[in-house]
């Protein structure tokens, strides 16, 4: 099918042909600087020489942009005000929403295909709640996708605000066994909660996740609805914007794919590999004017005045322009950010450090682990179990079918011409689109390197052995110090640690809720299983039977890994949170705070947050994690020395 249209390009609307085909749209045009630009950015563009032809992707995204190249406005449902909506959705509430909870209720419902960027705890789940019932969607119409955590919170507020609704809950791994069913239901609504899970475009949970919206898209048109929701308002990757940005609306973003995206945020240069390939190379970030626009360096960096050989400067300094910042206009209406101190009066987090004397015996241990070497990030491991009062260890209980070669002794392996550039130490960083990939010219058969051919790897399995902490005693006095309050949450950082503090919390008479990667377990004073939701409504301050619950169950601890616990969860009852121990991941930590700190919270009581530190390499792990450093570059001088000053 081709047509004549006309595109804006500068001042002038310039007259292109434009031919459909299944696959591929084709553009043919006089030559115009601002329209080759336009096509360049575009979903799988390509330059046809031959008849000097460009050709995109036939897709949705690229249908976006042919819209807004025409003259109409695509982005006109993000662009109009909320306050009209909002004032009529105020007289008609009946549960006690927040301003801001209004606004994210009406954005949701104006737009339709929106990113609820609000900070953990300002109230996006109820807002949503309100939305799909005002759009009179129920039953099947909805379904939530979240973390395993979060599909067990997100239950629970429905249930909580008695909702009509009645959503199909799945976690991302859930949705991508469902979208391999090619005759699943599509709903007309889903809710993508903590949708950072699918920030990366390779991950078949995003994949899952675009698919998806993309049939919501084709059958519902402007009546579906595609809701990310985010606590993230700032992720710390700008990149991070692209892929969620792709799910919700395609071509809201002009950059038609993720590195066009993230050529257009930082300075890139392209660097050679130790294999003799070259690999593009992030600089900088373009996030301040007095950035050189060539080098990345600031204005008063020596590099300006350099002088090569003839006397002249190497280069004199280009402003660049604040790309980064300019994301966040350019997200406008498809993005609704809210950060938590702006719309709720709590009180500041206050955090406390409970240092905890280690035993000689305990820090000739860590001298121990620390001189046997081995990898730095596996020794801080071992430590983090010393100082938790446990070490895991691996014992061979026999011998297991090969996973690699499943027990044929060999397997298929690519023949990769010698002048390849692919080189395992760049393997994940991805490669401009317009950059060809190498050809595997064949296929050979080679001795399984997993079992060295024998068909077989022994079988492990791990125990710890538990040695003497004084974490205990600590933790002891907190539980008798919170016996009025009757409510604690606490984390630990390995499972074994999570055990122990049960084994701990049930001696001294509490209640547990545990949650770590083995699903949510409920235990009584007496032992005795209890219905999870009925505990997690005596973990939140705001829930209308809490005093009633607060006498069945005077004493309930919330025990739990931040990466298993740490999203959706309200644990508003409890005025603290402690620390036991601490996960690698930042974001888990970050997440697990914030559980406790959010609308409902006893204001009075405040929240505070207290961190174990036991071991010199217990400081180390918190630091990193207060600067978001990657642990994995720690070294084992920086381990030794940390140790040595503790004893």
């Amino acid at each position: 099918m081709e047509n004549t249209l006309k595109f804006n390009a500068g001042r002038y609307k310039v007259p292109v042909i434009v031919t459909y085909t299944s696959e591929r749209i084709i553009f043919k045009c006089k030559y115009n600087k601002n329209l080759i630009e336009e096509f360049k950015v575009m979903q799988g563009a390509r330059w046809h020489p031959e008849n000097k032809t460009w050709s995109a992707v036939n897709s949705i995204r690229n249908h976006f942009q042919i819209l807004f190249l025409q003259g109409n406005d695509p982005y006109y449902n993000y662009r109009q005000p909320l306050g009209p909506l909002m004032e009529q959705i105020r007289p008609t509430l009946t549960r006690p929403l927040y301003e801001h909870q209004i606004e994210m209720t009406a954005h949701m419902m104006q737009c339709h295909y929106v990113i609820e960027a609000c900070e953990m705890g300002t109230g996006k789940t109820l807002s949503f709640i309100e939305a799909i019932e005002r759009a009179k969607l129920l039953d099947k119409d909805v379904w939530y996708v979240g973390p395993k955590s979060g599909v067990v919170a997100v239950r629970r507020e429905f249930q909580k605000w008695e909702s009509k609704a009645q959503p199909l809950y799945f976690t991302y791994e859930g949705l991508v066994k469902k979208m391999k069913d090619p005759d699943s239901y599509i709903p007309q609504c889903v809710c993508f909660d903590e949708s950072s899970r699918v920030k990366s475009p390779t991950a078949q949970r995003s994949q899952a996740a675009f698919d998806l919206s993309m049939k919501i898209r084709d059958k519902y048109k402007g009546s579906g609805y595609v809701i990310l929701m985010s606590g993230t308002p700032s992720p710390r990757v700008p990149i991070d914007w692209y892929q969620q940005a792709e799910i919700a609306c395609p071509g809201y973003l002009r950059e038609g794919d993720i590195n066009k995206f993230k050529r257009r945020l930082c300075l890139i240069e392209e660097r050679e590999s130790a294999a003799g390939g070259v690999y593009p190379h992030i600089v900088t970030w373009l996030n301040d004017e007095n950035k050189c626009a060539i080098c990345g360096s600031f204005k008063a960096e020596p590099v300006h005045n350099e002088l090569l050989f003839d006397g002249s400067k190497k280069h004199a300094f280009v402003p660049s322009v604040n790309q980064v910042g300019y994301l966040y206009k350019r997200l406008a209406g498809l993005v609704l950010v809210k950060f938590k101190k702006d719309c709720l009066d709590l009180p500041e987090k206050r955090y406390e450090i409970r240092r905890i004397k280690p035993t000689v015996t305990t820090l000739r241990l860590a001298q121990i682990i620390v001189k046997t070497g081995g990898r730095a990030i596996e020794v801080l491991t071992k430590l983090r179990e010393l100082s938790d009062g446990f070490q895991y260890k691996e014992t061979k209980v026999g011998m297991q079918i090969c996973p690699t070669c499943e027990g044929t002794k060999s397997i298929r392996s690519p023949i990769v011409p010698e002048t390849s550039d692919d080189d395992s130490e760049y393997k994940d960083i991805a490669l401009p689109s317009d950059v060809p990939t190498q050809t595997i010219t064949d296929w050979q058969i080679i001795p399984c390197p997993k079992c060295g051919a024998q068909g077989e790897i022994p079988r492990y399995e791990r125990s710890a052995e538990e040695v003497s902490t004084p974490k205990d005693a600590a933790l002891v006095e907190i539980l008798e110090a919170h016996e009025e309050t009757g409510r604690i949450v606490i984390w630990g950082g390995f499972t074994e640690s999570i055990d122990r503090i049960v084994r701990l919390c049930t001696k001294y008479g509490w209640s547990t809720l545990r949650v770590d990667g083995r699903g949510y377990r409920t235990n009584d004073v007496l032992g005795n299983t209890v219905d999870t939701m009925e505990f997690l409504n005596c973990l939140d301050f705001s829930n209308p039977a809490y005093v009633e619950l607060l006498e069945k169950f005077p004493k309930i601890a919330f025990v739990g890994h931040p990466r298993a616990g740490g999203m959706a969860l309200t644990l508003t009852a409890s005025p603290t949170e402690l620390f036991y121990s601490n996960d690698f991941n930042g974001e888990a930590r970050f997440q697990a705070e914030d559980r406790f700190h959010r609308a409902g919270m006893d204001k009075n009581r405040g929240a505070t947050i207290i961190d174990f530190v036991h071991l010199p390499s217990d400081q180390l792990v918190l630091d990193n994690l207060q600067k978001k450093k990657d642990l994995q570059a720690l070294t084992m001088g920086e381990l030794a020395e940390a140790i040595e000053k503790g004893v």
